[in-house]
């Protein structure tokens, strides 16, 4: 009995210490996100909005992406109706397209009885940053913001899966 309680705990700590490589790798890879004023001041507008009218906005980020580090230095809302539960996203996949725009961000302010936004892509979300990367050929970057001073970004498809990123505006 105690060979079979000694293996388990040995199989126990040899996944402890892969999750743990993986981690320090993958953290190691994550790309830094830099947002500048300009953006930061759009970002902050997109949310006041989605409050004052209870419905998701939508942006086209306008910088860069570079293996190490994604910089968003401007955006431009798009104007189209959005709403988390029958949100179309064609308006904004067609307007934000490169090499001007290097993604999109949206705001997860929800129209439901659930007041909590969520700070997660959800699979919608996903199948929009999928067909944006499809449409244009490359990896973008895309964020929700779920707050007034919080989002959250990914650059899409992830490189050679890295973690998402977490800023604050």
């Amino acid at each position: 009995m105690a060979v079979g309680i000694a293996a388990a705990e040995l199989r126990a700590l040899g996944a402890t210490i892969l999750l743990g490589l993986v981690a320090r790798t993958a953290t190691a890879q994550q790309a830094a996100w830099v947002v500048g004023p300009q953006a930061k001041l759009g970002l902050q507008q997109l949310w006041a909005t989605s409050l004052d009218v209870r419905r998701e906005q939508v942006a086209c980020m306008g910088g860069s992406i570079t293996p190490d580090t994604v910089r968003v230095m401007r955006l431009r809302p798009v104007e189209d109706y959005s709403d988390s539960l029958t949100a179309s996203a064609q308006a904004s996949l067609s307007t934000c397209s490169p090499p001007e725009w290097i993604g999109m961000v949206h705001s997860h302010v929800r129209s439901t009885d659930d007041e909590t936004p969520a700070s997660r892509f959800s699979p919608g979300d996903r199948a929009v940053m999928s067909e944006w990367t499809q449409r244009w050929g490359g990896q973008g970057a895309f964020c929700i913001v779920y707050s007034a001073q919080n989002l959250h970004c990914e650059v899409y498809p992830p490189r050679h899966a890295r973690p998402a990123a977490e800023d604050s505006t």
